[in-house]
């Protein structure tokens, strides 16, 4: 709604006698605005999914929070694709999917990770600060806020990718919502019988201050990632692709949602394996 009302003002209603002519451009406006609109709703939908992600992730339900950035990553694929088909590319579009991004790829790993270095033993501090008469309590773990440098890289790399005209069928960097998905599904995989053996690993401060730096450095490091946009039709130009795809399907059939964090470090060794033949 908000949407359809910012646009209203590139419409103009040509009055005349006859009510013909109010009616026709009526129904043209009413159309316009829906098609230039459905990815912005799909992207409002991205946006949502983050905040509920968000609130679901403060209360330790990483499985809910987990299901809601998945679900908001979805929708964040749709919102391109629609915009490309229905031509409805803009970049209020643009800056708009960045935003909502940021919430759902970038704020939500933040809390996840904090939550993470909480349930470790890292210690969370209360303190007041008394201005003008007015007390505000503090309740934060310091050395726990390093999570949010997850944060801060996913908005540095949605920055430069606004901008950069080389990732139009190719990444520089590992994508935001593909780095989100891998921080929010470590707790899942860490309670997979499989992988039982990386909690104790996993459960250290040294670990998560690594996995924190590493998700920074992988999203903004200049490093070329296949994307699944497709630029020509040969099969020979996506053959890592549907490598990719192919071994996806067992994956889930016998990790479920722990696969999601093992098709990531795959995707990242095939694109090593990939940049080392070119």
């Amino acid at each position: 709604i908000f949407c359809c009302l910012r646009h209203l003002h590139e419409f103009k209603f040509f009055w005349s006698f006859s009510n013909y002519y109010l009616v026709k451009n009526y129904k043209y406006l009413s159309v316009r605005l829906i098609i230039r609109n459905i990815p912005n709703l799909f992207t409002s939908l991205n946006f949502i999914c983050g905040c509920f992600a968000a609130t679901l992730a403060y209360k330790n339900l990483f499985e809910a929070a987990f299901l809601m950035v998945l679900l908001g990553t979805f929708f964040d694929l749709f919102d391109g694709l629609f915009a490309r088909l229905l031509k409805a590319e803009s970049q209020f579009g643009l800056q708009f999917d960045s935003m909502a991004d940021l919430i759902t790829s970038g704020i939500v790993p933040g809390v996840v990770m904090y939550k993470l270095f909480l349930e470790i033993g890292i210690r969370e501090i209360d303190f007041t600060i008394a201005v003008f008469q007015n007390d505000f309590t503090f309740s934060f773990a310091p050395l726990a806020l390093v999570g949010f440098l997850i944060s801060l890289g996913a908005a540095i790399r949605l920055s430069n990718f606004n901008i950069d005209a080389e990732q139009r069928y190719e990444f520089k960097g590992l994508p935001a919502p593909a780095n989100a998905l891998f921080i929010v599904a470590l707790p899942l995989l860490m309670e997979h019988p499989l992988f039982a053996f990386l909690k104790p690993l996993l459960s250290t401060y040294t670990a998560l201050l690594f996995i924190v730096i590493l998700s920074a450095v992988l999203m903004n490091v200049r490093l070329s990632l296949f994307s699944f946009k497709i630029q020509t039709f040969s099969i020979r130009d996506y053959g890592f692709q549907m490598f990719l795809v192919i071994l996806a399907l067992p994956s889930f059939y016998f990790l479920q949602w722990a696969a999601v964090p093992v098709m990531i470090v795959l995707y990242l060794f095939l694109n090593v394996i990939r940049n080392s033949f070119k």
